[in-house]
Order: structure tokens, then sequence, then C-alpha cells
């Protein structure tokens, strides 16, 4: 979900949502649980209870993903990882072998329409990216082998 301390700034609050069918918390899980309350950061609720910040952080990566945590209006939002510049200039080099010289404002204008920053693109949106940015490659075998380099590319990230 991205930095330790990062995550330990989110404030959580408890899900409003429907709660999966069946729920097996450890005694650590509901230790952070009965401290979570929409105000209190993690790591706040960490120190609290007595956890250390990783520990507690799994914890709350863990009843975020069960959606028994959600965060809380008006705090940080956890960062995902993002993708840096160096991949963005292989991904606009690619597109341009495939299809010319408008490759560039095409991955920028197909990023703007995901609601997204070049600066900070999320790592677990670029397959929609690379799928947005492909359609515009008319001829089916370049674009195939653009989808396949790019595969390779996220591959390595």
């Amino acid at each position: 979900m991205g930095s330790i301390s990062n995550l330990s700034q989110v404030i959580f609050k408890m899900s409003s949502g429907d709660l999966a069918s069946e729920i097996n918390l450890k005694p650590e899980a509901w230790r952070i649980l009965t401290q979570v309350n929409g105000g209190r950061t993690l790591a706040e609720i960490a120190k609290n209870v007595g956890m250390d910040e990783a520990t507690a952080v799994n914890l709350a990566d863990t009843l975020f993903k069960a959606h028994i945590l959600e965060v809380a209006p008006g705090s940080v939002q956890p960062a995902s990882e993002s993708v840096d510049a160096k991949f963005f200039n292989n991904i606009t080099r690619e597109l341009a072998k495939a299809m010319g010289p408008l490759a560039s404002v095409i991955v920028e204008d197909e990023i703007a329409a995901l609601g997204e920053a070049l600066e900070n693109f999320p790592r677990d949106r670029l397959a929609d990216l690379v799928e947005r940015v492909s359609e515009s490659i008319k001829d089916n075998t370049k674009r195939l082998n653009f989808q396949r380099l790019m595969l390779e590319a996220i591959r390595k990230l």
C-alpha cells in the first residue's frame, strides 16, 4: 500500500459496508480495532496499545483489505506505488515507433483521461494505461508488439 511511515499517518474508521462473511481476527487485530475512532492515526493507535508500528501497519492493511476499516475523511490517503518518468519515456518511445510523433500527446491525454498525473502515476493503473494507449495503434501487429514490450517493462518495475 505504500511505505510504512506513510500508512502509519493514515486515520482509519470502521467500515460502513458489508463485511466478508467469515472473519477470523487475531487478538492484536482486536487491540487495534478497539482504538479506531476516525480521529487517531495508526501510529497513535500502535503507541496506545503498545505495538510496534510495522505490526500495526500490517494488521491495519489486512483489516483495510477485508473492508473492516476504511480511510477516514480528511486523513492522508495511503500512497500507492507510483511509476517513474523513465517508464513513461519508455512507453512514449515504443508508442512512437508503432504510430509516430503523436505518441507523447496520446500518453499524456490518456493519463489525464484516467484522472492521474504523470508525476505520481499509480503502478496498479499501468495496465489500464497501456490498454488505452494501444487502442491508438491501428496496425494489429504493431499493437500486439507494443503490448508485449509494455508487459515486459511492467514486469521489470
